[in-house]
């Protein structure tokens, strides 16, 4: 069985679960027939063994990703992009940093508000993308551990889909409030907690059409909380943008589910979360 079927068969469930009591029985039933039939389309039992997935480190995850990261469709993005790019548009302008910049889409369109940007990131193949596309802006490789860039000399710093990545966040939190002035901005961004506990990681597939993940870590709003209370970082804002109507042919691509599976599975819960954070 491939682990498209197996996510087939959650999608499924997740759609059960919600419509369990409170859901159209139309709905529910036509669930539960689409569960009938993808487990009548399994032949035999041999078919249930799991192909390997392999699971990659986040710099040789990145350097494999890079050629298909800005060609592929991503649902996280579609859901994340359009409310962070709202939130940097109100701040005000100066010196920003990317922090774990990828091929550079934020740092791109921070530069053209008007910021002074750097972007920087783990992965050499990812910057090398940036910089194809963005010469005006510095991009240098560094971890988000441990910034080489001075103490307080940004006025804003994004640090988008990234930190996910990282089994603790209060070094990387650490960091960021580091090199934001007194005043300055933090904005993050990631893929929502119950999404991750759901098995949501960063999988993708290469250039050769090779099937791979980047492990995703459960950071729940508290952990981030009590790193921001940590590092002098007060709450402007926390949003939660929603899977929504104008997303479901996205989230059913490469499924053999259909829109009404899909719908009841995913639609209204948060992909994103995203927090707008000043700097004590």
């Amino acid at each position: 069985m491939s682990y498209q079927k197996q996510h087939e068969f959650g999608l499924i469930g997740l759609a059960l679960l919600r419509t369990w009591l409170i859901g159209n029985k139309y709905t529910t039933r036509k669930v539960l027939i689409e569960m009938i039939e993808l487990a009548n389309s399994i032949k035999n039992t041999s078919s249930l063994t799991l192909k390997k997935v392999n699971l990659f480190g986040v710099g040789e995850g990145y350097k494999n990703w890079a050629s298909t990261y800005d060609s592929l469709p991503n649902i996280l993005i579609e859901v994340e992009e359009p409310v962070v790019r709202g939130i940097l548009k109100k701040l005000p302008r100066g010196i920003a940093l990317d922090a774990g910049c990828g091929t550079g889409r934020y740092s791109k369109f921070l530069c053209s508000l008007g910021y002074s940007v750097t972007g920087v990131d783990l992965s050499e193949e990812m910057l090398q993308k940036a910089r194809t596309n963005s010469k005006q802006i510095s991009f240098i490789r560094g971890d988000l551990n441990e910034l080489l860039i001075k103490n307080g000399s940004n006025d804003l710093v994004i640090s988008a889909l990234a930190l996910t990545h990282l089994p603790d966040i209060n070094q990387a939190l650490a960091e960021l409030s580091r090199v934001v002035r007194i005043g300055g901005h933090v904005v993050i961004s990631d893929i929502h907690p119950w999404l991750v506990a759901l098995g949501g990681q960063a999988d993708f597939y290469d250039n050769a059409g090779k099937y791979g993940y980047v492990r995703n870590y459960v950071h729940w709003h508290s952990a981030y909380i009590q790193a921001f209370q940590k590092n002098n970082l007060k709450i402007i804002r926390c949003v939660e943008p929603t899977i929504n109507s104008e997303h479901l042919e996205l989230a059913q691509k490469g499924f053999e589910l259909s829109v009404t599976t899909v719908s009841a599975a995913l639609q209204g819960l948060p992909a994103a979360l995203i927090w707008v954070l000043e700097k004590e």
